[in-house]
């Protein structure tokens, strides 16, 4: 085994100049890979500190780790209150996403704090507790003595080698669930938005953990391995980044891992669990959507409606606008068809209302009960080609004239300055043969914001 502080030549600046947790984590990820290519070993990486304790940037230590997510022996306290700051620590690993593997501490005959411990993680998380070294003697050679055959004892404890072949175990155990995990998921699961036909399990991506924008991924090439998994196998060997580029259907704008929304989501976790909402408030959704209001500043949007996903939050939404619209026209929507515009390309959910508010496509025309209750418009797109800004317009406007080029898409964003009469013109006719000549009841416009992204990542 061996030992090791790894803070590298980062640490070495100048005290001016502290490393950024970037260096810090580069430099401890290149010692422990030139530590991989040499065989079967355990390295310890020894922080400095707590795990909440500032590291040289003044970020904690447990989120300055966390990128690298190595699995963790939690150094437990055995003195008077240390049950509670052991706790307390374990808490904030485990909030993180680490795997704690064990906890190890010294024995005290009077707190008895590994007893407890033990019993606490029971099945869970093995405790090790070692006998407290020798009291330290003056004379410095009789207090070398008493140590190292402290340390001679300790080495070859039966605790201590329990504790090392568990690690082992541990490890070999998440390599073995990682290389299984792609065909486990292929033999138990049906996935959204996802041609099946002709799949296998090849074809499922393994990710283990994910931190900011960039998931750790399984290799392609590695091997299933069932049993008998080599410990010279390493994480950092099988292991590699990919970039989250679609921030997991757009739901992690702030990134993955972020640390202060899991502690927020951990405390309404702990405050309320989950609750009623119907009629009856509770602080953060009434702070929240306060907030939301306020942000938008439209007078016509007072209230909000909170729903649990965004396909249903799209059934709310157009069963809003279809009920609003039959009031103000006076419609009876037991007898009057009531439709929707939309754009070519769109998709807003695949519960079975908010399909129809799309025109047919992979994703909903096989669907049987789908009847596809509206009327589409194609849509101009901005493209860039050969460095140049261009609104291109679609294949039934070439009578509006040539695609127009712009210096930035700040320009073309700015829609009060730019010239936009043609597609109004096109629009307003479209929408007035349809109300008058056809006597079409629209009653809600549907519009995905700015990018189409299941109907081909287009720049409206």
């Amino acid at each position: 085994m061996s030992v090791q502080t790894m803070f590298g030549s980062a640490v070495n600046k100048a005290l001016q100049e502290p490393p950024t947790d970037v260096e810090i984590q580069s430099e401890l990820h290149d010692e422990l890979h030139s530590y991989a290519s040499e065989g079967e070993g355990t390295v310890l990486v020894e922080t400095a500190g707590g795990v909440l304790s500032p590291s040289p940037s003044g970020s904690l230590q447990a989120d300055l780790y966390r990128p690298l997510r190595l699995p963790v022996i939690l150094v437990g306290d055995h003195r008077l209150g240390g049950i509670g700051t052991t706790l307390s620590a374990f808490e904030s690993l485990h909030m993180r996403g680490y795997n704690v593997q064990a906890v190890v501490m010294l024995m005290n005959s009077a707190y008895q704090n590994h007893t407890y411990l033990c019993k606490h993680f029971v099945n869970y998380i093995p405790v090790k507790a070692l006998n407290e070294p020798p009291e330290k003697h003056l004379d410095k050679d009789v207090d070398f003595r008493n140590m190292d055959v402290y340390y001679n004892h300790n080495k070859t404890s039966k605790d201590l080698i329990s504790l090392l072949k568990g690690i082992e175990h541990g490890h070999e155990r998440r390599i073995e669930h990682l290389n299984s995990l792609a065909s486990r998921a292929h033999h138990s699961i049906w996935y959204p938005f996802t041609q099946h036909q002709g799949r296998s399990k090849e074809d499922i991506l393994t990710i283990d953990s994910a931190f900011d924008d960039t998931f750790q991924v399984l290799k392609p090439s590695t091997p299933s391995q069932n049993k008998n998994v080599s410990l010279a196998q390493s994480l950092g060997s099988i292991l590699q980044p990919a970039v989250d580029g679609s921030s997991s259907w757009w739901t992690q704008g702030l990134g993955h891992g972020n640390s202060t929304l899991a502690l927020a989501a951990a405390h309404a976790a702990g405050r309320y669990g989950h609750v009623m909402f119907a009629g009856a408030a509770h602080e953060p959704a009434v702070s929240l959507v306060q907030k939301l209001i306020h942000k938008l500043k439209n007078p016509r949007l007072k209230k909000g409606f909170y729903t649990d996903n965004g396909s249903t939050g799209m059934e709310v939404a157009v069963k809003m606008a279809l009920r609003a619209s039959a009031v103000a026209y006076g419609w009876d929507s037991t007898k009057d068809e009531i439709a929707i515009l939309g754009l070519k390309g769109s998709y807003h959910g695949d519960t079975m209302g908010v399909m129809d508010c799309s025109e047919p496509s992979t994703f909903n025309k096989k669907v049987e009960w789908y009847r596809g209750r509206g009327y589409w418009f194609d849509f101009p797109t901005v493209k860039m080609r050969q460095g140049v800004w261009v609104v291109e317009p679609p294949e039934d406007m070439q009578e509006f004239g040539d695609p127009k080029m712009f210096d930035s898409l700040d320009d073309i964003f700015d829609v009060e300055a730019r010239d936009g009469s043609a597609y109004k013109q096109y629009i307003s006719q479209a929408i007035g043969d349809l109300v008058h000549k056809k006597g079409v009841k629209l009653g809600a416009l549907v519009l995905e914001p700015v990018l189409l992204g299941a109907g081909g990542m287009h720049l409206v």
